[in-house]
């Protein structure tokens, strides 16, 4: 509630105190409605809110508990959750209340309790008592020490297709839930299931995206049996290494792109040079130092890749300063490029080329270790022996 409105809502309860009881009864009506008024306010700023959540994020993991939390405040209930419809069974998405870990393990038919009947007639309802229905299914709060008393459950409705309910369960300080509650839960459902929409469309488009450029890696790659899954290994490398560092998604998935492509440029490189089975010339190995430039200039265009570029063009950059194509140095080189660093060098010491066989992922790790602080930043490294002491690094494409 706003707070002019609880000011407003202070001082008519002051007025109403100073009036004397024979004068007071057009005033109680009227501070009745007024208390109906600024409910419905309230309902409306919660919905502004919900409605503010939807759009400020695409991550659903993220997105559905803020939906949820708000939810359960607003209906002043004991407990919530959001199920998903997965194979024939409810899937708990997500669950508020004392028993949210134990209630998500759970896989509910779709047949089965009032969230089926809700399911199968694509309709609301609300329940003061469910002892007295026999559309209540008894087994979940028998199996998580929980005491359903009163419920609201509501569709998640996508173009008229149902895709899960909403459960709202007991009122705090109340029978049940009122028609308001019902109506209010509606709305907020119809938010979340438009929130759960655009996240999946946005990560089908992602998808698209990434296995456009994972179809496009795989062809240059084509050119070369010997570098053929390189790029997929540098990229699961990559992901396994900055498993062990505090990253956000963003920072993640640019990681997971950046190994992907950081070869690209290659496809600048005359495939004589490429293909040559054994050691290069300084003449060669010259152009082939060309292909970060040449990869990070392909990318630069696409608005989607710009956070990439860092790591596509420095990836063969030193910690030192002796790497190519322009020498960086210590953090100069970006945080994309210093991890890049080490998971492609671990994937060519340990792939066999035409003139040498592949070394042992011990003996590289050996190396690795050997070249911290002179061609390998420090901290990324750790992390990478880090993830190699898990049996992370056991990697085949």
């Amino acid at each position: 509630m706003s707070e002019d409105l609880k000011l407003a809502q202070r001082q008519l309860e002051e007025l109403g105190q100073e009036i004397n009881s024979g004068a007071s009864e057009k005033f109680y009506a009227f501070n009745k409605s007024f208390q109906g008024l600024c409910q419905k306010v309230v309902r409306l700023e919660s919905l502004i809110e919900v409605s503010q959540i939807v759009n400020s994020t695409l991550q659903l993991k993220e997105l559905l508990p803020l939906i949820m939390e708000s939810t359960t405040k607003l209906m002043k209930a004991e407990a919530s959750s959001l199920m998903l419809i997965d194979e024939g069974h409810f899937v708990f998405e997500v669950a508020i209340g004392e028993k949210k870990d134990e209630i998500k393990k759970i896989r509910l038919p779709i047949t089965e309790g009032v969230a089926g009947w809700v399911v199968q007639n694509k309709q609301p309802i609300s329940i003061k008592d469910v002892t007295l229905d026999p559309r209540f299914c008894k087994k979940i709060d028998k199996d998580i020490g929980f005491v359903t008393k009163s419920l609201l459950c509501i569709p998640l409705l996508i173009k008229d297709k149902i895709i899960g309910v909403v459960e709202a369960l007991n009122k705090i300080g109340e029978d049940g839930f009122s028609q308001d509650d019902l109506e209010l839960l509606q709305a907020m459902a119809n938010q979340g299931a438009i929130a759960i929409e655009n996240a999946r469309l946005y990560e089908d488009l992602k998808d698209l995206f990434f296995n456009s450029i994972k179809a496009l890696v795989t062809t240059i790659e084509a050119k070369d049996p010997y570098t053929r899954g390189h790029s997929e290994r540098v990229m699961k490398y990559s992901q396994t290494i900055v498993s062990e560092l505090n990253l956000s998604d963003d920072e993640k998935e640019a990681i997971r792109l950046a190994g992907l492509l950081h070869d690209i440029g290659k496809i600048g490189i005359d495939e004589a040079i490429i293909r040559k089975p054994g050691r290069l010339t300084d003449e060669e190995f010259a152009e082939i130092k060309k292909h970060p430039t040449i990869g990070a200039e392909i990318i630069k265009p696409i608005k989607q890749l710009q956070s990439v570029v860092p790591g596509v063009w420095q990836h063969h950059e030193r910690y030192d300063g002796g790497g190519y194509p322009y020498g960086l140095k210590g953090e100069g080189i970006s945080f994309l490029g210093r991890v890049l660093a080490v998971a492609d060098t671990f994937d060519a010491m340990t792939s066999d080329r035409p003139y040498r066989k592949g070394l042992s992922h011990q003996t590289a790790v050996e190396e690795i270790k050997e070249q911290c602080h002179r061609q390998f930043d420090p901290d990324i490294a750790e992390a990478f022996l880090k993830a190699y002491e898990k049996g992370l690094l056991d990697i085949r494409v």
